[in-house]
């Protein structure tokens, strides 16, 4: 199913272009720009790796249990980068990315449900929320600095 996998790898990389998670601000001692970029790249990798790992659905019901295995990940690699801290140079775009990232998640739950609904008209206009919000996430990753996260969805 074509649509399949190009929602696929649409929550794929919602995690990676957005690179957040929570609200940030967890008490954690800021970082450098530098120390912050490579940390937030290192656990964007590390998701990333772990939903490539998950392969690729080619039906539907492939797509339902993707997105059920891959919604934990992605909220997982969020509860990470959200304890992050940025530099006060960089908290703006950081702080917009995770709102984009926590509605994606959000967006990304009602797709799982819409899947196992078999509503298909609602997963199409899921999927389109989702790349609606792609460009801005993946140009606030890169105003960032950051690379791994900041890969834009193909």
């Amino acid at each position: 199913m074509r649509c399949g996998l190009a929602i696929a790898t649409g929550v794929a990389a919602l995690f990676l272009a957005a690179c957040g998670g929570g609200g940030g601000g967890g008490g954690a001692q800021s970082l450098t720009a530098e120390e912050f970029r490579q940390q937030a790249d290192a656990i964007c990798k590390q998701y990333e790796d772990k939903l490539n790992e998950l392969g690729s659905p080619s039906s539907l019901d492939d797509l339902g249990n993707f997105i059920d295995k891959a919604v934990p990940i992605i909220e997982e690699g969020n509860n990470k980068l959200s304890e992050l801290e940025p530099p006060d140079d960089l908290a703006g775009d950081w702080g917009r990315a995770m709102e984009l990232q926590d509605q994606n998640l959000q967006v990304t739950r009602d797709l799982q449900k819409a899947i196992h609904d078999n509503d298909t008209a609602r997963i199409q206009d899921l999927v389109s929320q989702l790349d609606a919000t792609d460009a801005e996430s993946t140009r606030l990753a890169r105003n960032i600095g950051l690379e791994d996260c900041g890969q834009q969805n193909q």
